[in-house]
């Protein structure tokens, strides 16, 4: 551990997020005459963990800690890869904090905007370019390959496993094993690859999922990402890009698990 470069990443997402009006959050001062590489000494937050928290307190900081997540990813191209329950507060004032600075990872300004296009194509349903474009650009895909035959089975997994799903987790997890076969032919047929920093992206889009589900049961990861992802969109893009489409796909698909809920 190196608690130097902890200290620099913590007072690096303070200057960060405070340029940025939609990130209300806390990040605590760094003192850093008292500060070596063994000892790190920042500010004393009074607070409790957000996973214990009233379901009010988390139906309201929870939406919060989406676009902060994605402000990192998206923006500023450094993200906290750690942010497990002990590292997301509540101040005595109700705003959000993040603490421990000692896991970071970058995401490079092409990854950026390729990501960014990949979950307006995600939500709008676009799998076409989903899979033709932004899978190579992610790096999941070689650029020369051919993706006609793979086309149609990832349409069906990313429908499937992931939009049908809702927000009921035991659901995503039976969808997922009804295509569990289709998913390893997949990987076993195609040349996949995975990014070295998504795998710490999907742990945190997790962690945050899971504590929303505690406070609201039909939270739903995909409609609390599409506010930022849209203005996000809009700012890279300098166009609507799909996004009138992408509202109605999600206004749809919560519309039908609506009724599947109450049928």
């Amino acid at each position: 551990l190196d608690y130097v470069n902890e200290a620099a990443n913590q007072k690096r997402f303070q200057r960060e997020f405070a340029k940025r009006k939609n990130c209300n959050v806390v990040v605590p001062d760094v003192y850093d005459d008292l500060t070596t590489h063994r000892v790190l000494t920042s500010q004393w937050i009074d607070g409790i963990k957000l996973a214990d928290s009233s379901q009010s307190q988390i139906q309201k900081l929870i939406p919060v800690g989406v676009e902060l997540f994605l402000t990192q990813l998206l923006d500023i191209g450094s993200f906290h890869a750690d942010p497990h329950p002990g590292n997301l507060y509540v101040t005595k004032e109700g705003t959000l904090c993040l603490l421990d600075f000692g896991l970071c990872a970058e995401v490079d300004e092409q990854s950026r905007t390729a990501m960014t296009k990949a979950i307006v194509n995600l939500l709008t349903g676009n799998f076409d370019s989903l899979v033709q474009r932004d899978a190579k650009e992610l790096g999941f895909l070689p650029h020369d390959m051919d993706t006609q035959e793979l086309q149609p089975i990832l349409t069906k997994v990313l429908t499937e496993g992931l939009l049908e799903s809702g927000s009921n987790l035991h659901t995503r997890k039976r969808k997922l094993m009804d295509i569990s076969n289709e998913l390893n032919d997949l990987f076993f047929r195609y040349p996949f690859s995975v990014p070295p920093f998504f795998a710490l992206v999907t742990r945190g889009l997790g962690l945050l999922e899971g504590i929303a589900l505690s406070g609201d049961p039909n939270f739903d990861i995909f409609q609390a990402s599409y506010p930022y992802a849209s203005r996000r969109a809009l700012q890279i893009m300098g166009s609507h890009y799909g996004l009138n489409k992408m509202r109605r796909t999600l206004t749809n698909n919560n519309t039908n698990r609506n009724v599947a809920a109450s049928g």
